[in-house]
């Protein structure tokens, strides 16, 4: 039950997709279908739990950062290198 006293109304949604608003004195009750859903498990419902929830969430994955020294060809670059070969292919042309 959302308090009466609460400050501000509660949201609830089922599986993602329909969201109900919740104001003041109401409440959700929750409980187990009498048609239960077979599932398979890969380990054990927990582990199985957490190892979506993982890839989900993208826990302890860490993506893969540049070399170094890539890093400094971009900072060495300048807007003057561009232009001395622009002039230097002008000089060409001619």
């Amino acid at each position: 039950m959302l308090n009466n006293d609460a400050r501000s109304t509660a949201w609830v949604s089922l599986d993602g997709r329909f969201h109900q608003e919740l104001v003041p004195g109401d409440s959700l009750r929750v409980t187990t279908s009498i048609y239960p859903v077979p599932s398979i498990c890969a380990q054990d419902q927990i582990s199985d739990w957490f190892d979506s929830l993982a890839e989900c969430l993208h826990w302890n994955v860490r993506k893969r950062q540049k070399h170094l020294d890539e890093l400094s060809d971009l900072t060495h670059s300048s807007s003057n290198d561009t232009l001395d070969s622009l002039d230097h292919t002008d000089h060409l042309d001619s």
